[in-house]
Formats: structure tokens, sequence, C-alpha cells
């Protein structure tokens, strides 16, 4: 009679797994569905802080130059950040940005044409920015695209977000400037902290805009050594004082 038992709650078992992945599959997956997996693994960071180390090299009529800077980088979520490098300070909150420079002087930074940061700085950010479509669904991952709403990133016209599948982390970022001749791509590094995966770094290429609304290219590369995350950064680190 147990066996009886036993058997039919392993059937009933099995068929009810059997009908979840059944349903499961009949869901359509929106890209508010991915995102939410995406933001919740983020938000598993409360605060990080590392050594950073910078390279970027600017293409300029054909000239380059390798740059190389190194500091130290905070984040406290969702919406501050603070960095030091080569005796400047930068302060953000949001969209509300400030600038320490290594004589002292004090700077407000106001972004033009960028992303909206009011958000914070979370995956929340590509919701807030595109309006974005699924292009592409395998195993392996999600392909996202995302068009800039109006009034963002007046010199991009598509930007393809890809995301693992496995582990909901943004691996890389293609963006399809308007001027064709040059090219985004940003390759995203984790490593897992506390059982947490963090990233840690990203390297690629992009591009900034100069007086004057021109765009130039330029090769980047971002390394944070010595990470550390959820230590209890206070809210006193990220105030510029003005």
């Amino acid at each position: 009679m147990k066996y009886k038992i036993f058997c039919l709650i392993l059937i009933i078992s099995c068929l009810s797994q059997t009908l979840a992945g059944a349903l499961d599959s009949a869901v359509e997956i929106t890209p508010a569905d991915i995102l939410k997996r995406v933001n919740e693994n983020f938000l598993k960071i409360k605060d990080a802080s590392a050594d950073i180390s910078l390279d970027y090299n600017i293409h300029l009529l054909g000239c380059t130059g390798l740059r190389q800077v190194k500091g130290q980088g905070y984040y406290k979520s969702p919406d501050r950040i603070k960095t030091t490098m080569d005796k400047i300070t930068y302060f953000a909150r949001g969209n509300r940005i400030r600038k320490i420079d290594a004589e002292g002087k004090k700077w407000y930074v106001k972004l033009i044409d960028a992303i909206d940061f009011n958000s914070g700085f979370t995956p929340n950010l590509l919701a807030e920015n595109f309006v974005l479509s699924i292009v592409q669904e395998n195993q392996g991952m999600f392909l996202l695209e995302g068009i800039p709403k109006p009034g963002r990133l007046t010199n991009v016209r598509k930007v393809f977000f890809y995301i693992d599948r496995k582990d909901f982390l943004l691996r890389e970022i293609d963006v399809k400037l308007v001027n064709e001749r040059l090219k985004g791509q940003i390759k995203i590094d984790y490593e897992k902290i506390k059982d947490i995966w963090v990233p840690t770094g990203f390297q690629g290429e992009s591009a900034v805009v100069f007086p004057g609304n021109i765009l130039v290219g330029m090769s980047i590369k971002l390394r944070g050594e010595n990470m550390k995350i959820n230590t209890g950064l206070p809210d006193k680190l990220f105030d510029p004082g003005f």
C-alpha cells in the first residue's frame, strides 16, 4: 500500500512539473521580464569599492594616443558613484554630477544628449532610455534591441544588448551610431564575489562628442581590482559638499 502511495505521489509530481514546463514555454517572455531578472541580480550589490585603471585611446584625424589613469571607484545603490583619478574627483547622484579638480576647484557638470540617469546606475536604465524589443532568443542568450527615446543619444541609431540566459547578466553592448564609420561595442567582465556576480570591468570601442557636435572614436578598457562589496559605505563618502 505504501509503495502504491509513493508511486502515485511520484507520478503526480512528474505530471505537475511537465505541465508547469509546458505553461512556462507557452507564456511569451517580454523585455520587462528579462530586465526584472537582470535587475534582481544587480540589486544584490548594495555598495562596492575597487582600485580602478582606465586605458583609453582617442582616434582623431588619423592620430591616436593611449592614455592610462588609475585611481579609486565607489558605488552605492542605486544612484551614487564617486571616482578619483589623476587627483580629479567626480561625484554623481543620478544626473547630478560634481567635480573637484586637482587644484581643489569645484565644478558643476552637465551631460548633454546623454542617457538619463535619474533612475540610478542600474539595469533599469535600459527601460528608462530605450524602447526595447526581443530580436533573438536561444538557449544561451537573449538579444534585445533598444531604440533611443526622444531626446536621448541622438548620435545613436540603435543599441543591441546581449543578456546571458543562464545568469541573467548583461554581457555585451553593440551600439549602431549615426556615423556608420564609427562603432561602439563593449564587453563586460564579471567576477563572483560573496556568491554574487559583480561587474569588474569592460573593454571595447565607443565614441565621444567633442565641441561642435564632432563625434570621435575611442578605444577603452576599464579594470577593477581588489573589489569589495556590501561593506556598508557611508553616505558621507559620496557627498561633494556643494
